[in-house]
């Protein structure tokens, strides 16, 4: 139950991040509310991985503890408008390698759904930092679009569970 909680966050960040790396709505975005918002995800999700630990789900909250790095890692400089932004671009690219591992971990042991929402992270991951580094606009889109995607991939993973589904 603990990791579904994870999941719906996970669901809304992606969403978040998804909406704000297109800028939609148009120039309606401002990057501290972003912060905030990361930052508010943040610490959900740190405490629902408190549960996860809780349940001994140590793979769980490993996968957890990568993606609560992100949102601390780029809710931080954006809600305080600064930090350096060359170090938010080596968290996220790094954090991305970190969830290629995962999937291939997941994928091996059948969890094919789970290894479709964390592959869609390395490709968010991997094309914003790459975005971050070359300032590349068609890098971020391409990496929101796959956090578009991913988002509703995760809300599929958390109302099957919540319902008591069990995705291959």
């Amino acid at each position: 139950m603990a990791l579904n909680t994870l999941l719906w966050e996970a669901a809304v960040m992606t969403l978040v991040i998804g909406f704000v790396e297109l800028n939609l709505p148009k120039g309606k975005n401002d990057p501290r509310d972003f912060g905030w918002v990361l930052l508010t995800g943040a610490l959900l999700e740190t405490i629902a991985m408190g549960f996860i630990i809780a349940d001994r789900n140590i793979f769980g909250a490993t996968v957890a503890a990568a993606f609560i790095l992100l949102l601390w890692a780029l809710g931080l400089p954006l809600a305080i408008g600064g930090g350096n932004r060359m170090a938010v671009n080596h968290a996220v690219w790094f954090t991305g390698l970190l969830f290629l591992g995962f999937t291939i971990f997941v994928a091996q042991h059948g969890l094919y759904t789970l290894s479709v929402a964390l592959g869609l992270l390395v490709i968010v991951t991997i094309f914003l930092g790459a975005a971050g580094y070359t300032g590349n606009a068609a890098l971020r889109k391409v990496g929101a679009a796959a956090s578009l995607v991913d988002a509703f991939v995760f809300l599929i993973m958390a109302y099957a569970g919540a319902v008591g589904i069990a995705l291959p």
